[in-house]
């Protein structure tokens, strides 16, 4: 971002909440028989390395972190999620607005690329609670809706190509949680999904690492790293790339 970064923004936040809260139990995995209820807003960094075709014009992704904050317009995520008892419901977004520029020598066309996106994830899933102790752990099977606008245009050839590419992936997955102090756990979590069924992918494979401080009884802290490939072809129209980058949270359970 030019002038902010949501996840500096993030940080500050989370600094400002916990100032002088008494610490508590990590009560996110906690079990209940009574409905409980975790939100967070989240700001994943992340850089995207791949290939992309807009209405047959096509383009190479090959960010890094410095091109990251340079590009980057805006980022921002959402997760919710409810447990009673085995069973819950997990429901996730994300926006990313990104540009970026690229030469590419080779093809039909060849010439410098200037890229825009505009990338919407939703994602709804049901879990399913196998134990709590001595780790907690889920299955959960789902879908993710992503929608990517992308416009690729050659200046050198006046060329501009724009396109939006829309498609729903079935997933399927699972995660841990393991506990290591009163206060903090370790979680894992990864899915596969798309399988070519219907408008989907070809493959979707999503995975994360992080950690949560449970500063006070209704706040907590998340931070980690995630990546996300996905593999898409729809007629003259790819995505074949992969984001990924660390990420920051807070979350609060009610």
């Amino acid at each position: 971002m030019k002038k902010s970064s949501l996840v500096v923004l993030v940080l500050v936040l989370g600094f400002l909440f916990t100032v002088g809260l008494r610490p508590a139990g990590a009560e996110v995995i906690d079990k209940s028989d009574q409905w409980k209820s975790f939100l967070s807003v989240y700001g994943w960094g992340n850089i995207v390395n791949g290939d992309v075709k807009v209405k047959g014009l096509e383009a190479d992704i090959n960010n890094n972190f410095s091109d990251f904050w340079s590009n980057s317009k805006f980022f921002f995520g959402a997760h919710y999620e409810g447990f009673k008892g085995h069973w819950g419901l997990m429901v996730d977004g994300f926006y990313n607005d990104f540009e970026a520029e690229k030469e590419h020598p080779t093809g039909a066309l060849p010439g410098r690329r200037q890229m825009k996106f505009k990338q919407t994830l939703i994602e709804v899933a049901v879990p399913y609670r196998l134990t709590w102790s001595p780790v907690v752990a889920d299955v959960f099977i789902g879908g993710r809706f992503n929608n990517i606008y992308a416009e690729i245009a050659v200046p050198s050839a006046a060329i501009k190509r724009d396109d939006t590419l829309a498609f729903v992936d079935p997933i399927v997955g699972g995660r841990v949680f393991i506990p290591m102090t009163k206060t903090w756990f370790f979680g894992l979590r990864g899915d596969i999904g798309g399988f070519g069924i219907g408008n989907a992918s070809d493959l979707a494979l999503n995975g994360s690492a992080f950690f949560n401080w449970q500063v006070t009884q209704p706040l907590s802290m998340q931070f980690g790293y995630r990546a996300l490939y996905m593999k898409y072809n729809e007629g003259e129209n790819e995505w074949n790339a992969t984001q990924h980058g660390p990420w920051v949270g807070i979350g609060f359970g009610f």
